[in-house]
């Protein structure tokens, strides 16, 4: 069915594929909610025959639980997540060019932004020279890494690198690269479609509220997405969220997004995707909208979406500017039915609903981000533990941070007329307290500074420390000397206090127990008091002149916001980002070779190529003698087999960094050294309570061979000497938790040929059979009822490669031969293929060798 239709605007004639050419003929796809809309007009658009246009139409209609496919227009990434990729797409050029082809044959297929945020640390604080001091510590600190980016931003077409220290890549996105619109040219003509994006950072949904659908996606799914291949899912189920009144005075957009993170978390919407409608809709701005659709992984969604309706075309064209444009933005959605109309029923799968003004202050935590705690209760906190100036509940970390909060003016405005009142009637911030501020965008310090407010912030200690993901990551820099031995010495239950989106337990800092979100204007208050055990409506937070100053005294009202909101000079987003893409003297200084291969520097410890390509291809299932690396037992997460945090003292990697004159204190983390494998794969399943084959906790392993315990990774490297197969055995649920790539391409580069288990996470099964790695599963049988003890053998043969299949696996042990029956989990032909040619990554080097 040919559904191309087109139109005029400012004498320039686009084309585009008409759902409403497809809603005449299938009446019920009116009701789709926007969402569903959006991914039926990719689909539609990309079926390569009437049979797959029907059945797409079919799926749709009927609301069907049957495969689809997400098709991404562009890639943004931020760099911790985006260099491992990045490595991988050079380390496919080296083959290339070692078969004599034209290595610039590798290149992304769509747009690729890579943002470099998360490599901030918080060392300096408290002075108007700390953004400086911590911009050049990162720089200095990981200078291999951007050298390498720069390469790549030149090498590679289709690719853009913003440098350190312009912002955090939601906020980015957000503000400046996101188009809303796709625009392709076909033949000397002019396609729109949606722009729809995946990122590898988890809170890449914020950009869903600008009406543009997009996810995160972990490494071997970003690269596929950039190489052009779709992503395959399920039709999800939409939940519909009906906003209705308007918030109080004195009530934030963070006490809504804090309210409904904890509405739907516990509603249940896990893998599902939520979208906004209601009368409501018209009380929030774009950025009160973007916190919420920031928050969706907290929550469990997929993301939280907003259709497109006037608040966003005039946010796009202030920040923009460019009224042409949305005026062409406009046009189309409103012939694809895709802009939104409040008079329109659209049919959801559940519906919740929310009036706006029965919101109240609202805190989460101080373990999770969807506890929302009453705020009344807190004065009853139970002081267990005192120290010599600190005592359980004190803050000692207080962090306005993260594009949760930072893209929001109002936010920020509010926040910074409590620290001008503050000032005022002369209040302090406790002396103990870390505090910070940490803007997602360059624009935030110009704006608070135009109206004149980032002084009060200044003189209260919330001085920029930097523009990068920085506390809400981890990056929060050590605490005082004095402080952090009060807290071990006296093992004290302390606080923060962060704008942020996460506040699990160790995530701000390791020696913070309890950590706590709440607005940037509570956070404020908060570190004037000095405790979370303490009354804030009524409490009495300074005395000045024989006045009581109480929570009242500080907070402003909604017009005093709202008079400096209108002062807001929206044509500093045009100027900040105008050479957004040049970078800081140190950025354009940094020399990078001309070539289309990467010259690999083997004295780096954070770059270093992959090994991750298979040059044959497999017609039959054969694993001979395989031997066991490990015993796991149910729930063995990610984060289990790959971690991220502090590489620990005498382990494997650190073994590995001292051997190569690198200092303990400069070990660093896991996740800042993802683009060396030779790091990463010392430190897989270092997180493991045990493995059932040695009574250590830890990545270790028995070598019964040598009759010692030995490393995980050294058990790997005899065998792959020797060129030995290895299996690993696991219970239920093997590879819960966040996706993360270097859990299963990890586990490939160990020579792992089988995963056998009791179940998979769904989302973990698909990584390790993109990278090669068979995922199977017992069917009537275990580890316990196998009563296996590790030194056994495992053969499995099958004559044929296919979906859905029994293969048989022999069990070697005590010269007895033991057969049993596994599952292959490969569930289609797209999966077969990638397993067959050992990888999606070889899967796409053999196509173009051929």
């Amino acid at each position: 069915m040919d559904i191309v239709n087109s139109f005029e605007i400012e004498n320039e004639v686009f084309y585009y594929y008409d759902l409403e050419k497809v809603i005449k003929n299938n009446t019920r796809l009116k009701k789709l909610p926007i969402v569903l809309k959006i991914l039926l007009e990719s689909n539609l658009r990309k079926a390569n025959s009437f049979q797959e246009f029907e059945s797409i139409i079919n799926i749709f209609t009927n609301r069907l639980n049957s495969k689809i496919k997400f098709y991404p227009s562009r890639v943004i990434m931020q760099d911790f997540t985006g260099v491992p990729a990045l490595v991988d797409l050079a380390s496919m050029r080296d083959v290339i060019d070692q078969y004599g082809l034209d290595p610039k044959e590798i290149n992304p297929q769509v747009m690729v932004d890579l943002v470099i945020d998360h490599s901030l640390n918080i060392s300096s604080f408290g002075t108007n020279e700390s953004s400086e001091i911590n911009l050049e510590k990162e720089l200095e600190t990981y200078k291999d890494r951007f050298k390498f980016v720069k390469w790549a931003n030149s090498a590679f077409s289709n690719f853009r690198v913003i440098p350190p220290g312009s912002g955090i890549c939601h906020q980015v996105n957000l503000e400046f690269l996101s188009t809303i619109l796709h625009v392709e040219k076909i033949e000397e003509k002019y396609f729109l479609y949606p722009e729809t994006i995946v990122g590898t950072d988890s809170h890449t949904t914020m950009i869903n509220s600008l009406g543009v659908l997009g996810w995160s996606v972990e490494g071997v799914q970003a690269q596929s997405s950039m190489l052009g291949l779709p992503i395959s899912f399920n039709l999800p189920k939409v939940i519909g969220v009906n906003l209705h009144g308007m918030l109080k005075e004195g009530i934030t957009s963070s006490d809504l997004v804090l309210t409904l993170t904890s509405i739907l978390k516990k509603h249940g919407v896990d893998k599902k995707l939520v979208e906004f409608y209601g009368t409501g809709l018209k009380y929030l701005t774009l950025e009160d909208r973007s916190i919420v659709s920031n928050m969706a992984p907290e929550y469990g969604a997929v993301c939280s979406f907003f259709a497109i309706d006037n608040q966003t075309i005039s946010y796009f064209n202030k920040t923009r500017d460019n009224e042409d444009y949305g005026k062409l933005i406009k046009e189309y959605l409103k012939r694809q039915n895709l802009f939104y109309n409040p008079e329109e029923i659209l049919s959801y799968d559940e519906i919740i609903d929310l009036d706006l003004s029965s919101l109240e202050p609202t805190i989460a935590g101080p373990k999770r981000p969807q506890d929302r705690l009453e705020i009344k209760g807190l004065k009853d906190i139970v002081i267990t533990n005192k120290g010599r100036f600190l005592k359980d509940a004190d803050i000692v970390l207080a962090a306005i941070t993260s594009c949760s909060s930072t893209s929001n003016p109002y936010l920020l405005i509010h926040a910074a007329l409590v620290a001008k009142k503050a000032y005022e009637f002369g209040l302090k911030v406790n002396s103990h307290i870390k505090t910070s501020l940490a803007p997602g965008s360059l624009v935030v310090k110009e704006y608070l500074e135009k109206l004149g407010l980032l002084k009060y912030l200044e003189a209260i200690g919330f001085h920029i420390v930097g523009y990068g993901c920085a506390t809400c990551y981890g990056n929060s820099g050590e605490l005082d000397e004095n402080v952090e031995d009060e807290i071990k010495q006296n093992n004290l239950n302390i606080c923060s206090v962060t704008s942020g989106n996460r506040n699990f337990e160790g995530k701000i800092h390791s020696l913070i127990k309890s950590n706590y979100l709440m607005s940037p204007s509570l956070i404020i208050v908060y570190s004037l008091i000095g405790t979370m055990k303490f009354d804030l409506f009524d409490g009495v937070l300074g005395l000045i002149d024989d006045k009581d100053i109480r929570l009242k005294d500080l907070w402003p009202t909604n017009q005093e916001v709202g008079e400096y909101m209108q002062q807001l000079d929206y044509t500093l987003y045009k100027q900040i980002y105008k050479n957004i893409f040049k970078g800081n003297q140190f950025w354009q200084n940094l020399e990078v070779s001309n070539t289309p291969v990467y010259n690999w520097d083997e004295n780096s410890n954070y770059i270093q190529p992959s090994k991750l390509f298979d040059e044959l291809t497999k017609d039959k299932i054969k694993i001979e003698k395989a031997g066991i690396l490990a015993m796991l037992g149910d729930s063995i997460s990610t984060d289990d087999i790959s971690p991220l945090g502090q590489i620990p003292l005498y382990s494997t990697a650190a073994k590995y960094l001292e051997s190569r004159g690198v200092k303990s204190f400069e070990y660093n983390t896991y996740a800042s050294r993802r683009g060396n494998s030779q790091i990463m794969l010392r430190g897989l399943f270092e997180n493991i309570k045990q493995n059932l084959m040695v009574s250590k906790e830890g990545g270790y392993t028995m070598d019964y061979e040598a009759g010692e315990i030995v490393s995980i990774y050294e058990k790997s490297e005899k065998y792959k000497s020797q060129n030995r197969d290895l299996i690993i055995f696991a219970g239920k649920d093997y590879g819960v938790g966040n996706t993360r790539d270097w859990a299963a391409k990890g586990t490939k580069l160990l020579g792992v040929k089988a995963v056998i288990a009791k179940s998979f996470d769904p989302i973990h099964r698909v990584n390790l059979i993109s990278f090669g790695v068979l995922p199977l599963e017992f069917i009537d049988d275990d580890v316990k009822s196998l009563k296996l003890k590790g030194n056994e053998e495992i053969s499995i043969f099958s004559e044929e490669i296919k979906e859905h299949s029994i293969v048989m696996a022999t069990i070697h042990k005590n010269g007895l031969d033991i057969l049993v029956d596994l599952k292959c989990r490969l569930e289609n032909n797209e999966e077969v293929n990638y397993y067959k040619n050992g990888g999606v990554l070889s899967y796409l080097l053999k196509k173009m060798v051929k």
